[in-house]
Order: structure tokens, then C-alpha cells, then sequence
């Protein structure tokens, strides 16, 4: 429970331009909040009027003079960094290298588990996935077919080879009998 606030909590306070948590986060008059470096990157590659903007999440038009920093965001992001999960939510748990985010989901193209910043980024971005535990049935589902039918063949092997045995029997009975 505390786990999933926590990721709610950091999807609230993650840069939807970098997707990382913010670094010095300002706020759009749509309320929309960005690391201050990357909305100034955005708005200098856009080449648009530098004196009105649109926010790169909703399009809604704003002067640049408006974006104020969001110190609150900014504290909540300091006290994310400062909280570490107890050893045995810790354990449990396969983050991503890349982001230290719960590894959740299944990139079908990519074969392979990926946290849901890794689904939003360039990287993986229109690849389908899916929940790692639904393809983790899927894939126990698979395992059991495969499973029953190498136990069904090596049930057969095992019935072939005991009828080569008695022919094997019955051919060396003739021999001691010619004898």
C-alpha cells in the first residue's frame, strides 16, 4: 500500500518532458509543472513568439513571463529522494536500472520487463506491453502445454522401449532354444 503511494506520489512529481523527477520545477498558468531547464529547452526548440508559449501537455497558450517556480513540488521531490523503502520492501521489489522504478510491465517487442517511465520514453514508445504478471501467466500457461507434451512423449519412448526389450527377450529365447 505505502509502495503504490509512493509511486503515485513520484508519477505526480516526475518532468513530463525528461520523465525524470524535477529538477528546479516551475508551473504553466494550466497548472502543468516542468523542470525549469527542460521547459526552457522545449520553448527554444519550438521556435515560437517568445512572448506567448503552449504548454507542451495540454496546448494551452501563456506568456514565458508567467511560469513561477513550484517550490511545494520541489520540496516533495527532496523528501522522495529521501525516503528508502525497508530492506524487505526492498527485496521484494526489481527496479530499473535506469529510473529505480518497480519493473511492472512486459515490452512484447523488446522481450523484456520494463518500469512505466521505460514505456513512456523513446525507447519503448509505441512497442506493446503488457502487465509482468499477465505475461507471466502467459507464459507459465505456455510452459505447462510444452511441459505435458514432453512428459506425454517421454511416456511413449518409455512404452517403445519396453516393447523393444520383450522383442529383445523373445529373440534371445529363440536363441537358447535353437541351441
Amino acid at each position: 500500500m505505502a509502495s503504490q503511494f509512493m509511486k503515485n506520489l513520484k508519477e505526480e512529481v516526475t518532468c513530463p518532458l525528461c520523465l525524470n523527477l524535477m529538477v528546479k520545477p516551475v508551473s504553466a498558468d494550466c497548472g502543468h509543472s516542468f523542470c525549469q531547464g527542460c521547459i526552457t529547452v522545449y520553448f527554444e526548440s519550438t521556435k515560437c513568439d517568445k512572448e506567448m508559449f503552449s504548454c507542451p501537455v495540454c496546448r494551452l497558450s501563456y506568456q514565458s513571463s508567467n511560469l513561477r517556480p513550484n517550490l511545494h513540488v520541489a520540496n516533495i521531490v527532496e523528501r522522495l529522494k529521501e525516503f528508502k523503502p525497508s530492506p524487505e520492501e526492498e527485496q521484494k521489489v526489481f527496479n530499473c536500472a535506469r529510473h529505480g522504478e518497480k519493473l511492472q510491465l512486459f515490452c512484447r517487442k523488446d522481450m523484456m520487463a520494463i518500469c512505466w517511465l521505460c514505456e513512456r520514453s523513446q525507447e519503448h514508445r509505441g512497442h506493446k506491453t503488457a502487465l509482468i504478471e499477465e505475461v507471466a501467466q502467459e507464459y507459465k500457461e505456455q510452459l505447462q502445454v510444452v511441459l505435458q507434451r514432453l512428459m506425454a512423449d517421454k511416456k511413449e519412448r518409455k512404452k517403445e522401449r519396453k516393447k523393444e526389450r520383450k522383442k529383445e527377450r523373445k529373440k534371445e529365447k529363440k536363441k537358447k532354444k535353437k541351441k
